[in-house]
């Protein structure tokens, strides 16, 4: 779901009085969510793929620069964004000169690391299917914030 959709789920089953564990992923603990659903969203855990709260330096100096700049949190839509840009430079050098019939099969495989490119916030790989494979987060939100809680490694090297 949406985040405004998550939102009136969260603010529901709190109505309902539904005491189950509520696990979701990213747009389910995204600030927009969090800010829409009030205290409804307190309690929720889930993983997500980026968050600008994430312990690590080049992320924490983005959201900084981020929230800087457009007086606003970066969300994960932000962070992939930007991280995308990077992905597209690393695979555009690997190929020697922009070549946009070339560029999926050879972002396809590619890892990027914040060593050879400062701006993917974490090293990243492409698998072969397309998939991303990078570490990730284990977020609650706790007082009307996503709290980073754990870090998950990538699967792959």
């Amino acid at each position: 779901m949406h985040e405004e959709e998550n939102a009136r789920f969260l603010k529901e089953i709190r109505k309902q009085g539904v005491k189950a564990p509520l696990v979701g992923e990213t747009t389910l603990m995204n600030a927009q969510t969090v800010q829409l659903a009030g205290d409804a969203a307190n309690g929720v855990v889930g993983h997500v793929m980026l968050s600008p709260d994430a312990d690590v330096s080049a992320v924490k100096d983005f959201t900084k620069r981020f929230t800087e700049r457009f007086k606003t949190a970066p969300d994960h839509n932000a962070m992939q964004g930007y991280m995308a840009v990077w992905l597209v430079k690393a695979a555009t050098e690997k190929m020697g000169k922009p070549d946009a019939s070339k560029l999926a099969d050879t972002l396809h495989g590619i890892t990027v690391t914040t060593k050879d490119q400062p701006g993917i916030l974490l090293n990243t790989t492409v698998l072969a299917n397309g998939d991303v494979d990078r570490q990730s987060f284990m977020v609650e939100v706790v007082d009307g914030k996503a709290v980073v809680k754990s870090t998950l490694p990538k699967l792959g090297n």
